[in-house]
């Protein structure tokens, strides 16, 4: 299913800058007074807020959806939708709500005095059952970004993003629409939809690479020296690709910190990343790119370009070799005939000396954040667990990412240059100026922490 999500005001949009939408994508955006939903069958109307969603749609019953359990509102009216989804819970309510005839009566219903009487119970398919708004309203307000909200409308099952929830901050905003993206994607129909369903998408979607760690990543990246970088890539450049420089790409480009010295030589430069929490944060440079969202596999609009790089191990992120294979295949006809593709990898050697078991505690000024990194050398897998503790009220808000690497050989790589029939100029370490292939490359995964990559058509 697609998606049509409601703005309220023009500067919403703005929020949304680098997430792609319109016909070609999975969901569409409308402005303010442009539209007012109109239920079809293959798209899901969802309102940005809760208010929005009662001017649309009136005071209707909900199902609030987290990865532990669901938190059901129920209005005057009931929908047979919403009857279905709660077959099989296991139900809960509070002593005193009047759910007299709200629902069949041979849905057992168990009465509970306190909340944590309905957390205590270990079962991920229970429902908290509650009439009263602000009883809703509170729970939710404990983990504000833990939940998916599905309205049982007259016309049938619509989204909300809980935008009240999060006080309409952009990255809680992109975010509660990735998961809403996801569940819709995968749907495909409204009949599909299930708490299990809704549970199991909520699961995948909260760990994607580059959410709150976007927001850290500087910092994280303070020990990096990229005014070396720069001159290296430069001086490469100049070696293998004659000199000329003056349209470039950076794939992956995270913040920004490579595109935005080679903006300030002069030279036209676009930059994506898949990460619209990364591209808002590179947004803010004085002196940045042309910016987009795209993925390193995704096609490449711009051609005759002098310089396309991919560094700080982004390449690693492709997790098979198609993977590769299917980027060098967008690289190639988006180079100029002297162009060159420099990339770089974190290679078996920094895995397993500086990443296979390691485990760091950052505080920060209303939380902490732990790292932990370990190598799964079977698969050749580099995995960091990033966990966010947050202060919230009298308590925390738990958030992770999980950032999954493959550990590629420099064989594989060179093979799969040749294999998309491009041309392997040079393969250098940050440790000496010499090029390292083809005489140089015995033992090369064991001797050096990063290597680099110059391939041209």
């Amino acid at each position: 299913m697609k998606l049509r999500l409601f703005l309220e005001t023009p500067d919403q949009a703005e929020a949304l800058r680098f997430v792609a939408s319109g016909e070609h994508s999975r969901w569409h955006c409308l402005q303010p007074g442009q539209s007012t939903p109109v239920y079809d069958d293959g798209t899901m109307d969802i309102a940005l807020s809760f208010d929005q969603a009662k001017a649309f749609w009136g005071d209707i019953s909900s199902m609030h959806i987290c990865r532990q359990f669901a938190l059901v509102y129920i209005a005057d009216s009931v929908s047979q939708e919403l009857v279905n989804s709660l077959r099989g819970l296991a139900l809960y309510a509070f002593e005193g709500e009047d759910l007299d005839g709200k629902l069949p009566q041979s849905m057992l219903i168990k009465r509970i005095s306190w909340l944590q009487e309905f957390y205590a119970e270990h079962n991920n398919s229970k429902a908290l059952v509650c009439n009263k708004s602000d009883t809703v309203r509170t729970i939710l307000a404990g983990a504000p970004l833990a939940f998916s909200h599905i309205l049982f409308c007259e016309s049938g099952m619509n989204m909300c993003l809980g935008a009240e929830l999060w006080a309409y901050k952009g990255e809680a905003m992109r975010g509660a629409l990735a998961m809403a993206g996801d569940i819709c994607a995968t749907m495909e129909t409204r009949a599909k939809f299930s708490l299990f369903f809704v549970q199991s998408c909520i699961a995948a979607t909260s760990g994607n690479s580059y959410g709150f760690f976007a927001d850290r990543y500087d910092n994280y990246m303070a020990h990096v020296d990229y005014d070396m970088w720069f001159n290296l890539i430069q001086n490469w450049q100049r070696v293998y690709g004659g000199g000329k420089c003056q349209r470039i790409l950076e794939l992956a480009c995270g913040t920004a910190a490579v595109s935005s010295r080679f903006v300030q030589s002069g030279a036209e430069v676009f930059a994506c990343d898949l990460s619209a929490q990364m591209l808002e944060n590179a947004a803010k440079r004085p002196l940045k790119p042309h910016l987009y969202q795209a993925s390193l596999i995704d096609p490449i609009p711009h051609r005759d370009l002098d310089l396309i790089i991919c560094v700080f191990d982004s390449i690693n992120y492709l997790s098979h070799p198609n993977q590769i294979s299917k980027c060098l295949e967008q690289i190639k006809p988006a180079l100029a005939d002297n162009g060159l593709f420099i990339f770089d990898i974190s290679t078996l050697l920094n895995s397993m000396e500086n990443f296979s078991d390691e485990c760091n505690l950052v505080r920060e000024r209303d939380g902490m954040m732990v790292h932990e990194a370990f190598y799964e050398s079977g698969k050749r897998h580099q995995v960091s667990r990033l966990e966010l503790f947050q202060q919230w009220g009298a308590g925390y808000i738990h958030r992770s990412e999980t950032h999954n690497q493959r550990v590629y050989l420099a064989g594989e790589l060179v093979q799969l240059i040749q294999d998309a029939n491009m041309k392997l100029r040079a393969v250098h370490s940050t440790d000496g100026k010499a090029n390292l292939y083809p005489k140089k490359m015995q033992g090369i995964d064991h001797r050096f922490y990063r290597l680099f990559f110059v391939v041209s058509k």
